[in-house]
């Protein structure tokens, strides 16, 4: 699947793929800018195919060859909501990931969450914290929500702070100082349980109010910053080019 590409030379470009074989790999798509390229249609955002890939022994890019397209996913980028939805989803995947390294669940876990996401684009945001969420316990860095990381108690009923490189939550008399932490509301803890355990085509049984969801949205991706030392671009695009109105 591509997650983005961007231009190189005077005609080819480098795609970024997650493929279910060799994970997060950057190829060149020579003459890809060309009029007449045949592959075009084929590096489009999500768009899944079948990739010819080979590489020469002393070099760090793959040279694409050859695309069939398996499925393009064009119902998911109709409209400016959808489209802005996918490059955070994106993001996601390219930041967090370690190149050449394969993780099948994280592929079924990105065609279950586009699968989820054709059926239910209004529930956007919480299939991309969902997805948020998975992801790093696939990695290797599971949140942990259910008792605080320092002492051990409960956190249930209770106002929390995220702090990236403790593991997940810390209640509120354990979580110290310092700028790297976010804060949760009981509520806002118990919806990020839930959405976790939540398969994708259920997240939408999850009703969430706009403002309450973006700013779990972003709690999410702030998250995700932190704990792979990664700046992400496209929450801040996001919140640019879908405000939210005043409640």
């Amino acid at each position: 699947m591509v997650l983005g590409a961007t231009a190189y030379a005077e005609a080819d470009k480098i795609v970024q793929l997650y493929t279910l074989q060799l994970g997060r790999v950057r190829a060149v798509v020579k003459g890809i800018r060309k009029p007449k390229s045949k592959l075009a249609s084929s590096i489009d955002l999500f768009t899944e195919s079948t990739f010819s890939l080979h590489k020469k022994a002393s070099g760090s890019l793959y040279v694409l060859g050859q695309a069939k397209i398996l499925n393009s996913h064009a119902d998911l980028k109709k409209d400016f909501v959808a489209i802005t939805t996918l490059q955070v989803l994106a993001e996601m995947v390219s930041q967090a990931t370690p190149e050449g390294e394969p993780h099948s669940e994280i592929y079924a876990l990105l065609k279950e969450t586009l699968d989820a996401l054709k059926k239910e684009p209004k529930s956007n945001e919480s299939l991309l914290m969902a997805f948020g969420l998975k992801l790093m316990e696939f990695l290797g860095y599971p949140l942990e929500l259910e008792t605080c990381g320092e002492c051990g108690e409960t956190l249930e009923g209770k106002k929390v702070y995220l702090i990236p490189h403790r593991g997940g939550a810390l209640c509120e008399s354990c979580q110290g100082s310092g700028s790297a932490r976010f804060q949760v509301s009981p509520m806002g803890l118990e919806v990020l349980k839930k959405l976790r355990r939540t398969a994708a085509d259920r997240v939408h049984v999850l009703k969430l109010k706009p403002h309450f969801s973006r700013q779990l949205l972003f709690t999410v991706t702030g998250y995700l910053e932190r704990t792979f030392e990664k700046s992400f671009k496209t929450p801040e695009y996001y919140s640019k080019v879908l405000p939210l109105e005043r409640e």
